[in-house]
């Protein structure tokens, strides 16, 4: 008899093997990712001077760190629930010289309790693992209840309908992508095999309406390259 195999938990998967090795492994996935990272700063060139920013699912904080230089005068929270992903951020926050802004929690966003509410939030390939869609809902009622009425979130995620006739197309250029920039055969297997596992691909329609129903509007889609996708919305009053 063959076991199940487990459902997927981000504190196994993103361990310290992991986390040392994201910052040059999310780029050879998402070929663009450090454009997703400039790309969100127009939409928050107008908040407050002194605005505070949440990170759910900071990873190992590049969107802290780019901000943080960019936005001197804000502060902001890390979330995240791997230890050992914290453990790079915090290191990679201390060498940018942002301790002295940056808080730090282990845990689920749901868990966070914020002391404010907060004039922006991002969320950055997190959602996709979550599987079940009331528990996406939650997540993303979870941001919005930390948010500013008319606050700013930055959404990005591998999203899309495997039924529809782009999927196919946009999958295989994907992957061409990731073999042709020094993926091995056994890394591609074994990375296959995590996506078709492991990764919830929403349809579009699925990510707004979920949106709209967590309290936010004005959803735009921002961003695109293969199956990632970036979006920004505004918290309703």
């Amino acid at each position: 008899m063959i076991d199940a195999p487990k459902p997927f938990d981000p504190v196994d998967y993103f361990d310290e093997s992991v986390a040392v090795r994201y910052d040059q492994g999310i780029r050879l996935s998402c070929p663009s990712y450090d454009a997703l990272q400039l790309s969100m700063v127009p939409w928050l060139q107008l908040l407050p001077e002194k605005s505070t920013f949440l990170s759910a699912g900071a990873g190992t904080g590049t969107e802290v760190i780019n901000l943080g230089k960019r936005f001197p005068s804000w502060n902001f929270v890390a979330v995240d629930v791997s230890a050992d992903m914290l453990k790079v951020c915090q290191r990679r926050i201390a060498q940018a010289d942002l301790v002295s802004r940056v808080e730090i929690f282990q845990g689920r966003i749901e868990e966070y309790e914020s002391r404010e509410r907060f004039e922006a939030a991002s969320s950055i390939f997190v959602v996709h693992f979550i599987a079940g869609r009331d528990e996406r809902l939650a997540y993303f009622r979870s941001i919005a209840s930390k948010l500013k009425p008319g606050g700013v979130f930055v959404l990005a995620d591998l999203y899309g309908d495997r039924g529809s006739p782009e999927f196919v197309p946009l999958l295989q250029a994907w992957l061409l992508h990731y073999v042709s920039h020094g993926a091995t055969a056994e890394k591609l297997t074994k990375d296959l095999e995590h996506i078709f596992r492991n990764i919830v691909f929403s349809p579009e329609s699925e990510v707004i309406a979920l949106l709209h129903e967590a309290g936010f509007t004005g959803i735009v889609r921002f961003f695109q390259t293969f199956l990632f996708g970036g979006w920004v919305a505004t918290r309703q009053g």
